[in-house]
């Protein structure tokens, strides 16, 4: 970039003042407050769009940040055609990313082996890569946010010493496996999974002496929810059950990790959990009945389903569309796909666009995808996730990450976004660029500028009110400043951060 003029300079000091008026003339706020003080409940408000539009802010919604080539596709096949696309993720070929990870050997080696590397955090920060590559350049991009969103619903924080390393073999043979199956086939699946029994604790609980955490999340968080009918001696019942329920690591066995049941510390006496009599006598088999009882209770499904309207569609979703989705996880036997179906073709999803946060990863994504940034996934775009709240796989609680506006709306992680939004503009993230010039072609007015790149990175144009502002800050400025300028400010308004 050339050398900035000193009007040029003092310009680019007033993109504070800019981004704060343009979060201070959304609808939901009247800031009678100085400029410099952060509005932290601005929003956009919906409005109905043309239908042309429609499909730009779905897939928005669906993805990590739309791109040309995927509105162009959805278009050309229809809008059920390709969401049905998208909720099929084998149908679509996604080879390129996965040759993208072909180098990160830790993503295919077996617990044994992982355990044995001496660098301890190497899988982690690889799979950590992996995901945020996913995220990025995948096709699939409906199914990987639901490798998100599953990954926040069974939690497992990837710091816990052990799940160091096996949280990559949990997020290969658990999460991602069933994301779009059935929820009895990942309940299952978590149960067993070596990196969730270390992390809740319940590898060590045994007849003796037995540890309710495992017991008390998989209720809780996992499936009834905490309104589910349950009672704190259903806590301790299902902590007897689960008794004995390990992986090849702690009691002298080569250290494998893989799961397995230890009859000998399993307490196999009679229980009574949720009103149901366990028979005394049995051993895992009644650890797998009851996460049959809890896949296919009313209260998981109602509980499970407004999870997910509220990560898709809206903080305090309608419920109208959660009943309309509980009632298809019950007609068919917890189907996450219908699930989904039953709530991205219904008008309160549609009615929702452009009111959601994006939560911080989806903000970055989304900026260097539509962007069409050369990146590099460093510790410097790691530091700006975690000034934002959102380290991958860092939440140390088993809830796992919010999803409502509230918790990310603070002013530090709101200035951090806009830093964000700054440093990638102007090229200061190590390893990260943004073409500009190639983004908006022929464009050199302010005004051919602000439309090329509004039309690239929102999905609905400003208002007249937000746009004025911006056309003002640009107004004679000189065009290579001008370019990341507008970049900046629109990444960093709300009509960006929200989709």
């Amino acid at each position: 970039m050339k050398r900035i003029s000193r009007r040029d300079f003092l310009k680019l000091s007033g993109l504070l003042s800019v981004t704060t008026a343009l979060w201070a003339c959304t609808p939901e706020t009247n800031l009678s407050t100085p400029t410099a003080t952060i509005p932290t409940t601005a929003r956009p408000q919906p409005t109905p769009v043309p239908e042309e539009d429609l499909i730009k802010q779905i897939l928005g919604r669906l993805s990590y940040g739309v791109l040309p080539s995927e509105i162009e596709h959805a278009q050309r096949i229809g809008l059920n055609a390709y969401l049905a696309e998208q909720l099929n993720p084998a149908s679509i070929s996604d080879d390129e990313v996965e040759e993208k990870l072909r180098s990160i050997k830790t993503l295919a080696l077996s617990p044994a082996e992982l355990l044995l590397i001496k660098d301890v955090a190497l899988p982690a920060r690889e799979l950590i890569i992996a995901t945020l590559t996913r995220m990025l350049n995948s096709k699939r991009q409906l199914y990987e946010r639901m490798i998100e969103f599953w990954s926040d619903h069974f939690n497992i924080f990837i710091g816990k010493d052990l799940d160091l390393a096996l949280k990559t073999v949990d997020d290969r043979e658990v999460v991602r496996p069933y994301a779009l199956g059935k929820f009895h086939d990942l309940l299952y699946a978590s149960a067993h999974s070596p990196a969730m029994l270390y992390y809740l604790d319940n590898c060590t609980s045994s007849k003796d002496g037995p540890n309710e955490n495992y017991a008390r999340e998989v209720m809780e968080l996992h499936t009834l929810g905490v309104d589910g009918g349950y009672i704190h001696m259903d806590v301790e019942e299902v902590a007897r059950v689960f008794s004995g329920w390990s992986f090849v690591n702690q009691r002298g066995e080569r250290d494998d990790g893989t799961f397995i049941f230890h009859p000998e510390t399993h307490d196999s006496e009679e229980k009574h959990v949720l009103g149901s009599r366990f028979p005394a006598g049995q051993g895992i088999e009644e650890g797998e009945r009851l996460i049959e009882m809890l896949a296919y209770s009313p209260s998981t499904a109602r509980f499970v389903s407004r999870k997910l309207a509220r990560r898709f569609v809206a903080d305090v979703p309608p419920d109208s569309l959660v009943s309309r989705m509980t009632d298809a996880f019950l007609q068919t036997g917890g189907s996450i796909r219908e699930v989904i179906s039953t709530m991205l073709l219904s008008d309160e999803f549609t009615a929702s666009l452009g009111g959601k946060l994006k939560r911080p990863i989806e903000f970055m994504i989304s900026a260097i995808r539509q962007t069409q940034a050369e990146v590099d996934f460093n510790s410097t775009l790691y530091a700006y996730l975690e000034a934002m709240g959102q380290s991958p796989f860092g939440w140390d609680g088993p809830n796992g990450f919010p999803d409502t506006a509230k918790a990310w709306m603070g002013a530090s992680s709101l200035m951090a976004r806009w830093n964000f939004s700054l440093a990638l503009a102007f090229g200061a993230i190590e390893g990260t660029h943004v073409d500009w010039k190639a983004l908006v072609k022929s464009a050199n007015s302010p005004e051919e500028i602000f439309e090329s790149l509004g039309e690239r990175l929102l999905l609905t144009p400003m208002p007249e009110s937000a746009s004025r502002i911006v056309l003002e800050y640009l107004r004679g400025m000189d065009v290579d400043v001008a370019l990341p300028s507008a970049g900046a400010v629109i990444l960093a308004s709300p009509y960006f951060q929200y989709h």
